[in-house]
């Protein structure tokens, strides 16, 4: 038995017609939905004989037809309905963006973002992109104008408000890619948000971003969290409060839980977290300006040194950090080291350590001539001399003793290093 046709009737069938596809029919849709608007203002808000007239012009702010004007208006100002298909990247694009984004990506890259945002199209290479565009912007000013520009662009912020807003998926995507959390974090310590930072390590070493599948492998928070971590402190030393800074978020991450299937590595999956960053802040002591080192609170420092003892004692690193205590600089422990390697060990280091050393001991020298420990300074230089290949010791030795007291050269001349 078929249905009476008055079960059938609808007087709204032709807006439960399939979407629009044309624009004839997507006007078609929005007059029909105009018209239901007002009809339904109408029965709620009756318009009165007086205002008859005003209401057919729509000039009555009180008119049901002025209020569906501006309830359309404002759905239809949202930036979701700003962005045209067209600039949407098309499947594959290497940018990830869209023909007119990446026309205003090089003076606009974060209107290129908040696009992307807006129309749910943010990918990684995409958000690499706009930060990478942003940053070239900043770097055209000179000085303290660098960090000015990095923080009136909000790129940190808004990319931290886009991250918190996102599902896991997305949480992960930015940390797939090196490159764009390294560029990602100058600006977020620009803008002050290290705590944010902070946070987001913790969260690493937790193993979950958040949101309803949030859960990352450990092989994975290892790597990143190695990582996120060394570059928070390259960028807050470059683009912060510099080292004393950059050494209390090291002790505070030194602090932080960490969430391992293996408890028995747990000491291991510490010196894996934090030792890169360890000898960056060595590196960057011994780089830096004096001024900095006698602004570390002698506890901080402390805190520092046990840390890089608790994963070895006879560790290069632990030789070396010493050399730059804020107030006791001592070269004794490197001193000793030399005297325990062997000479076929260090043939096996990478060039890269080696010329590390020989600048360490240079400012070991130093020390020791300061201190009048003359004798060590003097077994310190023939052993850099006989025991490093001569390329290196020498090419690294020149550039740094030209620069050294006029005591330290007359030492050199009696060594015959000068």
């Amino acid at each position: 038995m078929k249905g009476s046709s008055l079960f059938k009737f609808s007087p709204f069938a032709k807006i439960h017609q399939p979407l629009p596809r044309t624009p004839r029919e997507s006007a078609q849709l929005l007059n029909a939905l105009t018209s239901s608007f007002r009809r339904q203002l109408d029965r709620e808000y009756p318009s009165s004989s007086s205002s008859a007239n005003n209401d057919e012009t729509g000039d009555n702010p009180l008119s049901s037809v002025h209020a569906t004007d501006k309830h359309l208006r404002t759905i239809l100002e949202n930036p979701l309905f700003r962005v045209t298909p067209s600039n949407a990247a098309s499947p594959g694009h290497q940018s990830g963006l869209g023909p007119l984004q990446e026309q205003k990506l090089a003076t606009e890259p974060m209107t290129v973002f908040d696009e992307l945002v807006a129309s749910g199209s943010v990918n990684k290479t995409a958000l690499f992109n706009c930060l990478r565009a942003q940053l070239v912007l900043a770097s055209a000013h000179t000085g303290d104008g660098v960090v000015d520009a990095m923080k009136k662009s909000k790129a940190g912020s808004k990319i931290v408000s886009w991250w918190y807003a996102s599902d896991s998926e997305n949480r992960k995507m930015l940390f797939t890619i090196r490159s764009s959390t390294v560029t990602l974090l100058k600006f977020m310590v620009a803008e002050g948000l290290q705590k944010t930072a902070m946070a987001w390590l913790a969260m690493l070493l937790n193993r979950d971003l958040g949101g309803a599948d949030g859960r990352i492998s450990e092989a994975m928070a290892q790597t990143v969290a190695r990582n996120f971590l060394l570059d928070l402190l390259k960028a807050e030393i470059q683009y912060g409060e510099g080292l004393v800074s950059a050494m209390r978020y090291y002790l505070e991450a030194s602090r932080l839980p960490i969430s391992t299937d293996y408890e028995l590595g747990l000491v291991q999956y510490k010196k894996a977290l934090l030792m890169p960053a360890a000898g960056f802040l060595c590196r960057a002591a011994m780089e830096g300006e004096q001024s900095q080192l006698k602004q570390m609170p002698l506890e901080m420092y402390d805190e520092y040194v046990r840390i890089i003892a608790s994963w070895s004692l006879k560790s290069l690193l632990l030789a070396c950090v010493p050399l730059f205590h804020p107030t006791r600089p001592d070269a004794t422990r490197l001193v000793q080291f030399t005297e325990r390697i062997s000479r076929v060990r260090l043939t096996t280091w990478p060039k890269t350590k080696k010329e590390n050393f020989v600048l360490y001991a240079i400012t070991a020298i130093r020390i020791l001539v300061d201190q009048q420990k003359f004798a060590e300074a003097s077994y310190l230089a023939r052993f850099i001399q006989e025991n490093l290949p001569e390329k290196i010791g020498q090419e690294s030795a020149s550039s740094t003793f030209n620069q050294v007291s006029a005591e330290e050269e007359n030492l050199s001349n009696l060594l015959g290093m000068a």
